[in-house]
C-alpha cells in the first residue's frame, strides 16, 4: 500500500509505470508514486516526456500511466495525437481539473475548455469519485485499452486520495 488509494488502485488494475509532472492537485498520487521502485516511475520534467515514456513502456510490454494538470495535456496534444492516436497506443491518464473561478488565473483559460479539447481529440474522460478510486481506475484502464488510445481521469480539488 502507497501512500495513495488512486496509485494503488491503479496498481491494481494492471498498471506498471507511471510517468509526469506534479500537480498540487494530484500531491497525494505523486507521494505515492514517489515510494514506488525507480523503475515503475518516471518523474518527468515535461509533460510529452512522459506521454512518450509511457508508450515506450507499453512498447515493451508494461501498462503505463500518465499524470498531469491540465495545462500539461494541452502542452502534450501533439505527441498524444501523432503517437498515441495515431499508432493506437492505449493511454490511461490523471489530469488536474484545474480552472475554477477560485483558481489562480492561468489555470483558468485552458482549464475551462478541458472537457471541450478532450471532446474535440476524442479522448474518453470521467470525473474522478472520491471514495471510488477502484472503479475510477478500472474504467480508466478499460477505456484506454478498449478504444487503444488515451483516456483521461479528471482529478478535481480535493479528489486525490
Amino acid at each position: 500500500m502507497s501512500a495513495s488509494r488512486r496509485l494503488d488502485a491503479l496498481l491494481a488494475a494492471g498498471v506498471g509505470f507511471v510517468a509526469g509532472v506534479p500537480c498540487s492537485y494530484l500531491k497525494t498520487f505523486f507521494a505515492g508514486c514517489a515510494e514506488l521502485p525507480l523503475s515503475s516511475f518516471l518523474p518527468a520534467v515535461r509533460e510529452d516526456h512522459a506521454v512518450a515514456a509511457c508508450a515506450g513502456a507499453w512498447l515493451g510490454g508494461t501498462r503505463a500511466a500518465a499524470a498531469m494538470q491540465n495545462s500539461g495535456l494541452g502542452y502534450c496534444l501533439e505527441v498524444l495525437t501523432s503517437l498515441h492516436l495515431m499508432y493506437a497506443v492505449p493511454l490511461p491518464m490523471l489530469v488536474s481539473d484545474r480552472g475554477d473561478p477560485g483558481d489562480f488565473e492561468e489555470h483558468r483559460i485552458l482549464g475551462q475548455r478541458t472537457r471541450r479539447l478532450l471532446d474535440l481529440f476524442e479522448i474518453p474522460w470521467a470525473e474522478a469519485r472520491s471514495g471510488a478510486e477502484g472503479d475510477d481506475a478500472n474504467w480508466l484502464v478499460a477505456a484506454a485499452e478498449r478504444g487503444r488510445r488515451p483516456a483521461v481521469l479528471l482529478v478535481g480539488k480535493g479528489a486525490d486520495s
